[in-house]
């Protein structure tokens, strides 16, 4: 129980790591069909430039995979290494090949 007046931080990152709601979570799978997961927000606060942002990473991504078709990452996924943080989660590096 959280006592009324305490603060509570919460983590949209952490959120999307919930092995109930999503299957293998921390695998990064560029084929994963689409989720519920939070990066945009959710309900009356969900972000309006979602649409557009999903747009420009198919279309980014489109170009990319076009242009090196084969494009892999450079080492395995058990070597790459996360930045820590109470908020944001993402990559220090991520080599790639192609």
């Amino acid at each position: 129980t959280i006592p009324a007046g305490d603060a509570v931080i919460t983590s949209i990152a952490v959120a999307n790591r919930d092995e109930e709601v999503f299957e293998a979570p921390t695998t990064i799978d560029l084929t994963r069909t689409e989720n519920p997961h939070l990066g945009f927000g959710h309900g009356i606060h969900y972000c309006l430039g979602a649409p557009l942002a999903r747009l420009e990473l198919r279309v980014a991504f489109t170009g990319l995979v076009r242009r090196f078709p084969n494009l892999h990452f450079a080492v395995p996924e058990s070597e790459l290494t996360w930045k820590r943080g109470l908020l944001i989660r993402g990559l220090q590096a991520l080599p790639v090949s192609w």
